[in-house]
């Protein structure tokens, strides 16, 4: 823009500054150091034949003039007229309002936030002054800052938060603040941290304070003084834990004036006692770390908890019981796998089982019998004696699935060891019959405890193994249960067992049971043999392979260019179902959270199968919701034409849940459980003491004052920096250099510069 030399200042702009619009600065002050005066030198030079020193003298000016003028338009000089105004610095007030600041500070018996309001109400006015020179602004702190005037906090100053954690605190207060003048903090808290150790403070925390310009003055609301209290203080466990395999907890105690006595420490699962450990507490320690180990024997989510004794005169009463989640999974599917023959089908199964991840297979194959005909004596062919009060006695229990594979337990297995398998599967573990000569009637296991734990009747009269070649037919298309899922889309995984190759050798005189659950048939005539049968026995689950010809489904397909991962498929899917992985469940229950905040609504999903995995539609399932302090809450819901139902409730307060839901289907009991977390308020009392030492060390680094609040506390102490902050609001820029006159006076110049050096006899 073009502005006439005499532009004047507007009065709504209060101030003006010289700028260089150009942007090839550098190179313009080289060309005004170095080419300027070397030009200037030469043409110098050139005037020696010249002999008036006036003419000598204006032609140099007017020379400078010429150069001068150039530098300036290159320069492109502007004003900039400015409108601006100082800005206040802003100090932030921090109010702690946790659960924590309830408790009580003796011999007087205020509460910690007493003493922060008592410094307030006598401090106003230091305060209101302090706002004369500073935006002061106030926050509620807890995990996260609460913007609130400060007739809001004179008004509502409740403590209500349930999570202190300083880290979080001023990390959003940097945040907050960016960019703009922060030249201090009042911070008012008792100093308990959640998150923080004893007498520690975290480098993330103190990168944080180093990042604020002013000091932080640490103001220490209550003290330890005649602080009585017993707490379980953490609890460092994982959120899993392995069945049957040791749990390890670290469990921190704190104790404050309990004197010297011995306190039990107790852990439960509900209204089970774990294990219990005496804890020396002394005078003089406040912390005593604790190890405890216990070994979960049920899968599935548990809740357990942590008890001390409750002793008279203590500050916290809620904080003796502490509450804590485990995930109880399997690390590893054990697998006892018995074989009375080795063959193709043994072969291709145990190659399945030991290359399966998940799987630790223990395999015996029996290699001869005691009718073989074999010219040597039994010991030189024995490679290790049968290891039978071990495997059905011992560790019968660590197994997760027992499979016999064409195998007569009479040379092997004493009669009373059956039993033992009966009660194991009973009792939730698994089992599995394949077939072959050996297996059923074939292996005596007619009116044995074995049979009672099978699908199927084996009858009285044996039955021959028949060398038949035929194939499966499936009991329903399309299929459902979850064994018979070899592809994810229904009609692709019908198709997939139309084309299975067929299989040959079937044991025949099978009749399911009459809750059995038959998964595939041999068909010939009007004559119906079952191949594949899954049912349960009390608690576990059992299923009957009557071929030993599955194997086919792998060779056969291999060998006509496919691949045998269906085969594969089809053992992964009959483990999980046998094992009662949570996919494979009739009954099945969830929170769409596993952790909620206090009155969060909470979503309870229930879905219902019947035994040949068909939703049920219309059953009524038995909600009961338990609470921590043991109350119950029963609920019926009916599900619809999917099996599914839900329902919705608030709880009524903070803690574990757990929730069973119960149906009746088929003449059977399901039962199912799952558990949450409601933000328990007591979590601010696990570390109730006041940490002097944190509040300390806050104001140290960051160059503040800490002090304890009493009635002689005086807040117009805290000194704060008033660095001048001025900000431009609108400006308005004045060109220099594009005017008409400085083009004028350049050719002026060099007109008069020419025409003088013609006169003079200069070319």
């Amino acid at each position: 823009m073009s502005i006439p030399f005499g532009w004047f200042i507007d009065s709504k702009f209060n101030k003006v500054t010289l700028n260089f619009a150009s942007n090839d600065l550098p190179l313009i002050w080289m060309l005004m150091l170095v080419l300027v005066p070397l030009a200037l030198w030469f043409f110098w030079t050139s005037l020696k034949r010249m002999h008036s020193p006036f003419r000598k003298a204006f032609l140099i000016s007017l020379r400078v003039l010429t150069f001068f003028l150039l530098v300036f338009i290159l320069l492109k000089p502007e004003l900039e007229f400015k409108k601006s105004h100082i800005l206040k610095n802003r100090i932030a007030v921090l109010v702690d309002d946790t659960k924590s600041m309830l408790i009580k500070t003796f011999p007087s018996e205020q509460s910690r936030i007493d003493f922060v309001r008592q410094t307030l109400e006598k401090n106003w006015d230091a305060l209101e002054s302090l706002g004369n020179t500073f935006q002061v602004d106030y926050y509620f702190a807890s995990n996260q800052i609460e913007p609130i005037s400060s007739v809001e906090l004179r008004g509502r100053y409740r403590p209500k938060k349930t999570n202190t954690d300083f880290e979080a605190t001023f990390s959003k207060l940097n945040t907050r603040y960016k960019g703009k003048s922060l030249q201090g903090v009042m911070f008012f808290s008792d100093g308990a941290d959640l998150t923080m150790k004893p007498e520690t403070i975290s480098p993330e925390l103190l990168a944080l304070l180093a990042n604020l310009e002013g000091p932080i003055h640490t103001f220490q609301a209550g003290n330890n003084y005649m602080f009585k209290d017993l707490a379980i203080e953490e609890i460092d466990s994982a959120d899993f834990g392995f069945v049957y395999q040791p749990v390890r907890l670290t469990v921190t105690i704190s104790a404050s004036n309990m004197g010297n006595r011995n306190i039990p420490l107790v852990l439960k699962d509900g209204d089970t006692i774990l294990l219990s450990r005496v804890v020396e507490v002394r005078e003089g320690k406040n912390r005593y770390p604790v190890q405890l180990e216990f070994t979960p024997n049920v899968l599935g989510k548990h809740i357990y908890s942590l008890t001390v004794p409750l002793f008279a005169g203590e500050s916290v009463a809620v904080n003796n019981r502490k509450d804590f989640q485990v995930e109880v999974i399997r690390d590893r599917i054990r697998v006892l796998h018995l074989n009375g023959r080795p063959s193709w089908d043994s072969r291709f199964l145990r190659e399945v089982l030991a290359n399966h991840p998940k799987i630790d297979l223990l395999s015996f194959f029996i290699l001869r019998t005691l009718d073989d005909d074999v010219a040597s004596p039994t010991s030189e062919l024995s490679l290790i004696p049968f290891p039978t009060n071990l495997l059905f006695s011992d560790y019968l229990n660590s197994f997760d699935l027992i499979l016999f594979q064409n195998f007569s337990y009479k040379p092997f297995i004493d009669k009373g060891y059956l039993t033992n398998i009966k009660n194991f599967v009973e009792n939730g573990g698994a089992f599995v019959m394949i077939g072959g000569e050996l297996s059923f009637q074939g292996g005596g296991y007619a009116q044995t405890d074995i049979e009672e734990i099978l699908p199927v009747h084996l009858g009285d009269t044996p039955q021959p193994f028949e060398n038949e070649s035929f194939n499966l037919k499936l009991e329903r298309s399309p299929p459902r249960h979850p064994i018979l899922q070899l592809e994810k889309e229904s009609g692709t995984n019908s198709r997939v067992w139309e084309n299975l190759p067929e299989l040959n050798g079937i044991n025949i005189g099978l009749k399911p049971r009459k809750n059995s659950n038959i998964l595939a048939s041999f068909i010939r005539g009007r004559d119906k043999y079952p191949v594949l049968v899954a049912g349960r026995f009390g608690k576990g689950r059992s299923l009957v392979v009557a071929t030993d010809s599955l194997w086919n489904w792998n060779f056969r397909q291999v060998g006509e260019g496919g691949s045998g991962r269906h085969y594969h498929r089809f053992w992964s899917n009959l483990i999980s179902w046998l094992i009662d992985e949570p996919e494979t469940r009739l009954l099945k229950l969830e929170t769409h959270k596993e952790h909620y905040e206090e009155g969060e609504e909470i979503l309870l999903r229930v879905s219902v199968l019947q035994s040949n995995y068909n939703p049920y539609a219309g059953a009524q399932v038995r909600l009961t919701i338990k609470t921590r302090s043991g109350d119950t809450k029963l609920k019926i819901i009916k599900t619809n034409e999917n099996g599914e139902a839900s329902h919705r409730f608030t709880p009524a307060e903070e803690g574990f849940y757990t929730v069973k839901a119960e149906v009746e289907t088929d003449k059977r009991k399901l039962e199912e459980k799952t558990g949450f977390l409601v933000s328990s308020e007591t979590a601010e009392f696990q570390k109730p003491r006041v940490n002097r030492t944190l509040l300390r060390r806050m104001a140290e680094v960051s160059g503040g004052r800490y002090e304890v609040l009493t009635k002689k506390t005086d807040l117009s102490k805290a000194n704060f920096k008033n660095p001048k902050v001025e900000i431009k609001t609108s400006s308005q820029y004045a060109s220099l250099w594009d005017t008409w006159w400085i083009y004028g006076l350049i050719l002026i110049s060099l007109s008069l510069d020419w025409f003088i050096r013609r006169k003079s006899g200069l070319s």
